[in-house]
């Protein structure tokens, strides 16, 4: 596994949505190639979730200098500043265009479900440090695939994953039995 030049691999980036996408802006800009991993068929799609609320922060609060500066030369004009755009809003007029200027850079539909070090498990795990990353990505057509990486960034999310409301990071006591739509109350 030493063969491969971990320098030379591709910064994995999980999520397409804000935090994402401006990671990998920020990636780009310091000369590191971003490969961004989309579950979702669009950038932002848990903010598509609720695209009709609007945000608690203004234009001026959600977009990233180094982002800003990729869409750029695109004729991207920031939006105003004071203004308090939708989740819609946000989706479609910036993490959208932003995800369309990485291009190649970022692919969607594509689901991690496993990251590990190359070579490495609970058994053998010397040097563990100084390999590659290899995760393990299920495509929405059905393909799966294992790529390489020198890091890998987690920006998932906690929208369809959220943390348990119990203390220690446990799920508070019935916190399980009132999510199951079971329990849910019918209209």
């Amino acid at each position: 596994m030493n063969a491969i030049a971990t320098d030379q691999l591709p910064v994995l980036v999980i999520g397409a949505g804000p935090v994402g996408l401006a990671a990998a802006a920020h990636l780009f800009e310091r000369g590191l190639e971003p490969l961004v991993l989309e579950a979702g068929p669009a950038a932002g799609a848990a903010v598509r979730e609720w695209s009709h609320m609007r945000l608690f922060s203004t234009w001026g609060e959600v977009t990233d200098p180094a982002a800003e500066k990729l869409l750029a030369p695109t004729g991207w004009v920031k939006p105003d500043t004071a203004t308090y755009p939708t989740g819609g809003d946000w989706a479609e007029s910036y993490l959208q265009p932003l995800a369309d200027v990485l291009g190649d850079k970022v692919r969607f539909g594509a689901t991690v479900t496993g990251v590990s070090r190359a070579g490495r498990d609970r058994i053998v795990d010397s040097d563990r440090e100084a390999q590659p990353f290899v995760v393990h990505v299920a495509y929405a057509d059905g393909r799966e695939e294992r790529l390489f990486a020198q890091a890998v960034i987690d920006a998932s999310g906690t929208w369809s994953t959220p943390s348990p409301a119990g203390a220690s990071g446990l799920p508070a006591l019935g916190e399980r039995t009132a999510a199951r739509p079971d329990h849910l109350p019918r209209p």
